[in-house]
């Protein structure tokens, strides 16, 4: 008796089940049940141009200078070490404003072996330069795309690429800090300066 009072039990509790996943599936409702010690991911968006979205976490940090944020950026220590070794970020103003893209370890990494170590100190300089717009904090939500000269005197190309991405030549922007003299991006390719003419 008690075995057919058990095996009761467990067919209602069977058709129970059965029943609220029916229910479950035909609702249409997602389950997002992610996998085993996997956890789900959260991206930052920003609205570009356009309306649509583009993957770029944003920092604000108001009370904070650009230089001291470049030295602060984790996994952009090649960048900064150039910043600072040429002397160009001691020629940055507190009270100025300014646009710093700053590529990432891993950009530097991409580049063909000796491409910095080959580079005498003027074309050091100018390379870091030619990551800096000075008089202005570009805002990426109204960006405009076209031509806009660097710090170097050559000019940075500005466009959208895949999904309105904002993008500096052919480096896409990752990611925004804000500081009180102007605003850093971070960046997946390191831009080098045109050729000189004759060179």
């Amino acid at each position: 008796m008690k075995d057919n009072n058990r095996i009761l039990i467990g067919a209602v509790v069977l058709i129970v089940l059965a029943a609220l996943s029916l229910w479950w599936i035909s609702s249409g409702m997602p389950l997002n049940i992610p996998p085993l010690g996997i956890q789900p991911a959260t991206t930052t968006t920003a609205t570009t141009t356009g309306g649509t979205k583009a993957p770029i976490t944003r920092t604000s940090r108001s009370s904070t200078d650009i230089v001291s944020i470049i030295a602060g950026l984790s996994g952009a220590s090649q960048f900064n070490t150039q910043f600072k070794a040429t002397g160009v970020a001691a020629s940055i103003s507190a009270t100025g404003k300014y646009t710093i893209f700053v590529p990432t370890n891993g950009a530097f990494a991409q580049l063909p072996a000796g491409t910095i170590s080959n580079m005498t100190t003027a074309e050091k300089k100018r390379l870091v330069q030619y990551h800096i717009m000075p008089g202005r904090a570009i805002d990426v939500d109204t960006f405009v795309a076209g031509m806009n000269e660097a710090m170097s005197k050559d000019m940075l190309n500005f466009s959208f690429g895949t999904n309105k991405i904002p993008m500096v030549n052919s480096a896409i922007i990752i990611a925004e800090y804000t500081g009180k003299n102007g605003v850093v991006y971070l960046i997946d390719n390191v831009l080098l300066p045109p050729k000189k003419a004759g060179i």
